[in-house]
């Protein structure tokens, strides 16, 4: 059989349409949905829509569609796998997020309420809730052990999220609203780089076992109930399969440009009684410059192409994401962004058997940058051969 090449002029010529395509197609389904609701009607999954998010690429503003080179391309851009050339094997990798010291203030002074009893126990709670009312507090604890080497990587993910969001007039009836997400399972991603790797497509697949709990409007009665009666009532699960599509394509330009697309939730992920996460789409543009000592990788994201998340309200801000990194030759990453219109700074250290990586950033639990801001750190510690 005679085999039929396109020429690179062809396919960068076509490569618009290819990526317009793999855009608008998603995208029709996700401009259909009726109002959210389960997971996706909560605060928790507005401010932080994504099963997983890596410390490194928060450092860069959370963008990281159109230059992953690590095993978070998995979670933010699977063709990205296809940009590493050694191997890793991190036995042990937990991050942890939270925002601080708030969040930290706010559960030691409700546990401390619950050792009260009555009136008095009902006006601590009120006293608490009252000094973050309005305001929304977030945590995260999750583990990504995993095996990543070139246009390969399969891991075990656990990830545990909660958010508390103060009622803005604290009452009996209505102190906050909590909502939780734990994800765990098995992620398998693979890429593949076509025309000499300027071209990648990579994909990955989760199956999930998935937990939610919503408590819209959680009263000092429930409080003050023990924590077995909460879950009861308001924990749903469902087992679950997850799956990325993504593709970047790198130009042989000054700079060495590359953009990226995403879809992430293909179909809308369901997970049975836990519900369903919709279907998102990101897109980004990425400079790799050869600098001659080190790397430098720069980023620019629009995320949530369909409009979906953002549901409340829509600002240019809310969606965009860029950022700057370099990484030294040996030992040392350092990285700075804007993530939806707040500063993020980050810095890792890498000593082979042990990685250390922390970031600052802010996530926007309002419609518009500035209505309420959460300051977060993220940290993540991992241990095996990097």
């Amino acid at each position: 059989m005679k085999n039929t090449l396109i020429s690179p002029k062809k396919w960068l010529l076509s490569l618009p349409g290819i990526i317009g395509a793999f855009m608008l197609g998603a995208f029709g389904v996700t401009s259909a949905w009726a109002a959210p609701s389960g997971l996706a009607g909560t605060a928790l999954f507005e401010q932080n829509p994504f099963l997983y998010q890596g410390t490194i690429p928060l450092g860069m503003g959370g963008a990281f569609t159109a230059v992953a080179d690590d095993e978070n391309a998995v979670f933010y851009n699977p063709a990205g796998l296809d940009n590493i050339q050694t191997s890793s094997f991190k036995l042990i990798n937990i991050t942890a997020d939270m925002t601080y010291p708030d969040f930290l203030n706010m559960y030691n002074s409700f546990k401390s309420d619950t050792n009260l009893s009555g009136t008095a126990q009902t006006a601590a709670f009120i006293n608490t809730f009252n000094t973050y009312a309005g305001q929304s507090l977030y945590a995260r604890v999750g583990d990504y052990s995993n095996y990543t080497t070139h246009d390969f990587s399969i891991g075990l993910l656990t990830n545990n999220q909660v958010m508390a969001s103060a009622n803005p007039v604290v009452t009996t009836n209505n102190l906050a609203s909590i909502a939780t997400l734990s994800d765990t399972g098995v992620v398998v991603s693979g890429a593949y780089g076509f025309m000499d790797h300027h071209l990648q497509i990579g994909g990955t697949l989760m199956g999930l076992e998935q937990y939610f709990l919503d408590i819209p409007e959680l009263s000092a009665a429930q409080a003050s109930s023990s924590g077995s009666s909460i879950l009861t009532k308001n924990m749903t699960n469902g087992f679950g399969l997850d799956a990325n599509l993504g593709a970047i394509y790198h130009f042989d330009l000054p700079l060495n440009p590359t953009i990226g697309a995403t879809i992430q939730n293909i179909g809308s992920a369901d997970f049975g009684a836990g519900g369903n996460i919709p279907e998102i789409i990101n897109a980004g543009v990425g400079l790799d410059p050869d600098i001659g000592f080190g790397r430098l990788l720069f980023d620019i994201d629009y995320d949530d192409v369909g409009n979906y998340l953002y549901y409340t309200g829509d600002s240019l801000w809310l969606h965009t994401h860029m950022g700057i990194q370099y990484q030294f030759p040996e030992i040392l990453t350092l990285s700075a962004g804007m993530y939806q219109g707040y500063p993020t700074v980050g810095v890792g250290v890498d000593l082979w058997a042990v990685e250390v990586n922390a970031t600052y950033y802010t996530e926007e639990a309002g419609v518009v940058p500035g209505q309420s801001p959460d300051h977060i750190i993220s940290l993540q510690v991992a241990f095996g051969w990097m």
